[in-house]
């Protein structure tokens, strides 16, 4: 039931970054929530269901709201840091996004570098839209590295 929670709120996230109509049928394996992060099975899952349903009724501030909260119960969950980055960005705060980023990098598992990598990645889209292309382009090239086996 938490997996299928989590894939929602992934799909939901990336749909409204990508400006999608349609979600895909499941996320890469590198957005999924890491066995280990803190939030698995903590009661902080509901504010997360909470935060999906605000993002499904296209209320990014309160699914920003309601993931902060959970954040506050759950404060070393690098997935939860990762949603909040994702949330700024869908609300064109970069500078924001770019500190949940880093966040989610401090508190990534070490053994997951596809996991390392995506955030990466979310890291260079936050610092590209602050016009900031070659810390960007740094970013991505070391999501790169961490992509190679």
């Amino acid at each position: 039931m938490v997996q299928g929670l989590v894939r929602l709120i992934v799909l939901a996230v990336m749909a409204g970054l990508a400006g999608c109509s349609t979600a895909p049928s499941g996320p890469p394996p590198e957005l999924a929530m890491p066995a280990e992060d803190p939030l698995a099975g903590s009661p902080a899952l509901s504010l997360v269901r909470a935060a999906e349903a605000a993002l499904q009724q296209r209320r990014s501030a309160d699914a920003g709201e309601k993931l902060e909260r959970a954040l506050a119960m759950v404060p070393d969950s690098s997935w939860l840091y990762r949603l909040l980055a994702e949330q700024r960005l869908r609300r064109d705060d970069a500078a924001g996004a770019e500190g949940f980023a880093r966040r989610a990098l401090r508190h990534a598992p070490p053994e997951k570098p596809y996991y390392q990598a995506a955030l990466r990645e979310l890291l260079a889209t936050a610092l590209a839209r602050q016009g900031r292309q070659a810390a960007a382009e740094n970013a991505r090239a070391r999501a790169k590295t961490l992509r190679q086996p």
